[in-house]
C-alpha cells in the first residue's frame, strides 16, 4: 500500500499531464513594441494567449518606458511556443493615471483599464490583435488606438 500512497504523491508533486510545461516545449525568441497612439507604452503587459492548436499556456512581457517587451512563459522561461495567438495587452492604474502603489490592494487605490476594451479583453470569437510565433525568432510591432471600439457583438 505504501507504493501506492508514494504513486499518487508523485503524481500531485510532478503533475498529471494535460498541459505541457515549458520546459517540455520549444521555445522562440519573442521581443517587440507597443505603441498607443503612435507612442511607446509604459508599463503595460502583453498577453499571447494560444488559439486552438497551439501547444502551452501561451506567454507574456511587460513594456519598459519606450514600449518593449519579451516574452517569458508562467514557467518565467524566455520565449514563447511557436504558433498562433491572440494578442491582448492592459495597463492598470489609479483613477488619475498614476501607477497603483507598491504594496496597496487594487481596491483600496481604485483601478481602472487605460487601455481599451478591443485590445484588453480575449475572447476566441472576437479577436483583435492576433500574431503567429515561428522560428527562427519573432519581432512584433503593436500600434494599438485609443478610440478603438470592441468588434459588434464582443460584450454581449
Amino acid at each position: 500500500m505504501a507504493v501506492g500512497w508514494s504513486g499518487c504523491l508523485l503524481i500531485a508533486v510532478c503533475g498529471c499531464g494535460g498541459g505541457s510545461k515549458g520546459s517540455d516545449l520549444e521555445m522562440i525568441p519573442v521581443t517587440g513594441i507597443v505603441r498607443l497612439d503612435n507612442q511607446p507604452l509604459a508599463a503595460a503587459t502583453v498577453m499571447f494567449n494560444p488559439l486552438p492548436g497551439t501547444k502551452g499556456n501561451g506567454a507574456y512581457g511587460v513594456t519598459d518606458n519606450e514600449g518593449k517587451f519579451t516574452l517569458i512563459d508562467f514557467h518565467e522561461i524566455a520565449g514563447c511556443p511557436p504558433g498562433e495567438y491572440a494578442v491582448t495587452f492592459s495597463k492598470i492604474t489609479q483613477p488619475d493615471g498614476s501607477p497603483i502603489p507598491p504594496g496597496a490592494q487594487r481596491g483600496e487605490v481604485g483601478m481602472e483599464e487605460q487601455i481599451p476594451k478591443a485590445y484588453s479583453v480575449f475572447q476566441p470569437e472576437s479577436i483583435v490583435t492576433s500574431a503567429t510565433v515561428s522560428k527562427p525568432s519573432g519581432n512584433f510591432e503593436f500600434v494599438l488606438d485609443s478610440k478603438r471600439k470592441p468588434p459588434p457583438g464582443m460584450f454581449n
